[in-house]
């Protein structure tokens, strides 16, 4: 339907900014999920979690609790459009999209913060069953305190960050956390997912990150391509929020030092294995559990492992195990990480040493390919191996 206005001057009048001339993503006014993919040219909208479809009037019905017929009048009264399809000139109104950050939270106080976090949610049977593909048990599940990220339609997330707020935890700095314009916490809602905690050298949970469900991951038009399978929970450029803390991650076993009054990593020889993510380094250590494992977030994140390697080398660490994926065969971009990783280990007197396996066996007759070291370990303790879905 043809109307006397843009749909850009809707989405304008609703707070919500438009970057593109083409396609974008927009809350769903029904489900209230991210996926309402919007075109800008033709008006109109579908999301692809609750498949509503609207134009620009009718998502602005929904949105303002309006019938069609409201919304229309309302719409050009807002607009300063008249009767014959003139318009009035309204006042040009700019609005502040600029946010006050919070400076980042110490250590103590993001582990705090996250853990109580965590405690108010569950690991849905999905995911579960999906983690249990992958090779860990119930407790191994239960000891990583993975958990399932949810939508607003399944929790209030303004009622959980008041609890946490009542039971003493702090919000401002906590990346993933920030306030709304009525002054009320909530936090980041992404695509449903498995939530990964980041532990750093401490045992504190720094971080969180968000391993996103395949079957859910958005296909990005002007990307030609899936939506990214992991993401971070951050409130960058948010009021009272900040950007993620994307720092190296351990999976090992802890000790308590009195001395220092901390955690430390128990090391018994001298060496650590390094991989790329998370889930990937506590699946390895898993199963190979005398071995501690970090990671960065990507192979070419490397901003915050030289620090952890000073700090490694002044506490024993002699040896690093590189095990990053081994379509470094075929991917340029990989092998170039990991001569930079090689470089930056052996820079600060460590010995480096790859690790290596065989990335294509055959099941059932069937070539496999077995890319990262959780992987091939699977395999290899439990004989489960990866199967390939496309969609």
């Amino acid at each position: 339907m043809a109307y006397s206005w843009k749909p850009e001057e809707v989405l304008a009048l609703l707070g919500i900014p438009v970057k593109t001339r083409a396609e974008m993503y927009i809350p769903c006014p029904k489900c209230h999920g991210k996926r309402f993919s919007f075109n800008i040219v033709k008006g109109i909208g579908k999301c692809w979690q609750c498949t509503f479809t609207a134009d620009s009037a009718s998502y602005y019905a929904v949105t303002q609790n309006l019938s069609l017929k409201e919304a229309r009048l309302d719409i050009e009264r807002r607009l300063g459009i008249t009767k014959d399809g003139e318009r009035t000139a309204p006042p040009r109104i700019v609005y502040n999209t600029q946010h006050q950050e919070a400076d980042k939270a110490d250590d103590a106080v993001l582990d705090n913060t996250y853990r109580a976090f965590l405690a108010e949610l569950h690991l849905s049977d999905k995911n579960r069953n999906m983690l249990r593909a992958r090779g860990l048990s119930d407790d191994e599940i239960e000891e990583l305190n993975y958990k399932t990220l949810p939508r607003r339609d399944e929790i209030d997330f303004f009622a959980l960050c008041r609890r946490l707020q009542s039971n003493g935890n702090i919000l401002k700095g906590v990346p993933g956390f920030f306030k709304t314009k009525t002054g009320d916490y909530t936090f980041i809602q992404l695509t449903k997912g498995i939530i990964m905690p980041l532990v750093n050298r401490n045992n504190q949970i720094v971080g969180l990150q968000l391993r996103k469900d395949d079957d859910l991951r958005v296909f990005m038009e002007e990307k030609g391509d899936y939506e990214s399978k992991c993401g971070w929970f951050s409130s960058k450029n948010r009021e009272g929020g900040c950007a993620a803390n994307a720092k190296v991650h351990y999976a090992c076993d802890f000790k308590f030092d009195a001395g220092k009054g901390q955690f430390v990593p128990v090391i018994p020889d001298g060496g650590v294995m390094l991989t790329e993510g998370i889930m990937k380094a506590d699946i390895t250590h898993f199963c190979q559990p005398n071995i501690p494992v970090i990671s960065v977030p990507g192979v070419q994140a490397l901003n915050y492992l030289e620090q952890e390697l000073v700090w490694l080398k002044d506490n024993g660490v002699h040896t690093v195990m590189l095990a990053y994926d081994m379509d470094y065969e075929t991917n340029n971009n990989v092998k170039l990480a990991m001569d930079k990783t090689k470089e930056l280990i052996t820079s600060h007197g460590m010995r480096y040493k790859r690790i290596e396996w065989t990335s294509h066996i055959t099941v059932d007759g069937k070539d496999v390919n077995i890319n990262g070291i959780d992987d091939y370990l699977v395999f290899a303790k439990y004989n489960i191996y990866p199967h390939i879905k496309h969609k």
